[in-house]
Protein backbone atom coordinates (compact mmCIF):
# COMPACT_ATOMS: atom_id res chain seq x y z
CA UNK A 1 0.00 0.00 0.00
CA UNK A 2 1.20 3.61 -0.89
CA UNK A 3 1.46 6.47 1.29
CA UNK A 4 -0.82 8.19 -0.92
CA UNK A 5 -3.42 5.58 -0.53
CA UNK A 6 -2.86 5.07 3.40
CA UNK A 7 -3.53 8.77 3.60
CA UNK A 8 -6.22 9.24 1.31
CA UNK A 9 -8.22 5.76 3.51
CA UNK A 10 -7.57 7.38 6.79
CA UNK A 11 -8.80 10.92 5.20
CA UNK A 12 -12.34 9.00 4.01
CA UNK A 13 -12.76 6.37 6.24
CA UNK A 14 -11.53 7.99 9.29
CA UNK A 15 -10.90 11.97 9.40
CA UNK A 16 -13.98 12.70 7.16
CA UNK A 17 -16.48 10.98 9.43
CA UNK A 18 -15.25 12.68 12.56
CA UNK A 19 -15.35 16.09 11.12
CA UNK A 20 -18.85 15.61 9.84
CA UNK A 21 -19.88 14.14 13.61
CA UNK A 22 -18.05 17.16 14.97
CA UNK A 23 -20.22 19.30 12.52
CA UNK A 24 -23.36 18.03 13.69
CA UNK A 25 -22.05 18.56 17.58
CA UNK A 26 -21.46 22.40 17.11
CA UNK A 27 -24.47 22.82 15.04
CA UNK A 28 -26.78 20.69 18.14
CA UNK A 29 -25.37 23.10 21.02
CA UNK A 30 -26.68 26.04 18.64
CA UNK A 31 -29.70 24.89 18.05
CA UNK A 32 -30.53 23.69 21.47
CA UNK A 33 -32.46 25.25 23.99
CA UNK A 34 -29.44 26.22 26.13
CA UNK A 35 -28.19 29.83 28.18
CA UNK A 36 -25.86 31.71 26.48
CA UNK A 37 -23.25 30.93 28.45
CA UNK A 38 -23.82 27.09 28.38
CA UNK A 39 -23.94 26.78 24.75
CA UNK A 40 -20.35 29.40 24.87
CA UNK A 41 -19.01 26.95 27.29
CA UNK A 42 -20.12 23.78 24.97
CA UNK A 43 -18.45 25.47 21.80
CA UNK A 44 -15.27 26.55 23.16
CA UNK A 45 -15.39 22.41 24.90
CA UNK A 46 -15.76 21.32 21.29
CA UNK A 47 -13.46 23.79 19.32
CA UNK A 48 -10.51 23.60 21.94
CA UNK A 49 -11.35 19.74 21.75
CA UNK A 50 -13.11 18.24 18.90
CA UNK A 51 -13.34 14.95 19.25
CA UNK A 52 -13.23 14.58 22.72
CA UNK A 53 -15.20 17.38 23.73
CA UNK A 54 -18.21 16.26 20.90
CA UNK A 55 -18.04 12.97 22.43
CA UNK A 56 -18.36 14.38 25.37
CA UNK A 57 -21.14 16.78 24.74
CA UNK A 58 -23.38 13.71 22.95
CA UNK A 59 -23.00 11.52 25.89
CA UNK A 60 -23.94 14.19 28.83
CA UNK A 61 -26.74 16.28 26.79
CA UNK A 62 -29.92 15.26 27.90
CA UNK A 63 -32.84 14.80 25.64
CA UNK A 64 -35.28 17.17 24.56
CA UNK A 65 -39.61 16.27 25.30
CA UNK A 66 -40.52 16.38 22.03
CA UNK A 67 -36.72 13.48 21.79
CA UNK A 68 -38.63 11.35 24.48
CA UNK A 69 -41.98 11.88 22.94
CA UNK A 70 -40.68 9.84 19.75
CA UNK A 71 -38.71 7.45 21.52
CA UNK A 72 -41.67 6.78 23.74
CA UNK A 73 -44.41 6.55 20.58
CA UNK A 74 -41.76 4.08 19.24
CA UNK A 75 -40.92 1.62 21.55
CA UNK A 76 -44.40 1.19 22.47
CA UNK A 77 -46.05 -0.33 19.74
CA UNK A 78 -50.05 -0.15 21.56
CA UNK A 79 -49.68 3.27 21.86
CA UNK A 80 -50.20 3.86 18.43
CA UNK A 81 -53.21 1.88 18.16
CA UNK A 82 -54.65 4.01 21.12
CA UNK A 83 -54.54 6.99 18.92
CA UNK A 84 -56.04 5.32 15.92
CA UNK A 85 -58.72 3.59 17.34
CA UNK A 86 -62.28 4.68 17.61
CA UNK A 87 -65.47 3.06 19.23
CA UNK A 88 -65.23 -0.64 20.92
CA UNK A 89 -63.62 -3.38 19.51
CA UNK A 90 -65.45 -6.21 18.38
CA UNK A 91 -65.78 -9.36 20.75
CA UNK A 92 -63.27 -11.86 20.55
CA UNK A 93 -64.71 -15.35 19.77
Amino acid sequence: MTLLAASTFVWIFILLPLLIVWAIGLVDIVRRPLSGLATAAWILVVVVFPFAGTLVYFLLRKPTPEEIRLKRAATDPGRADRRTDVGPRPPVD
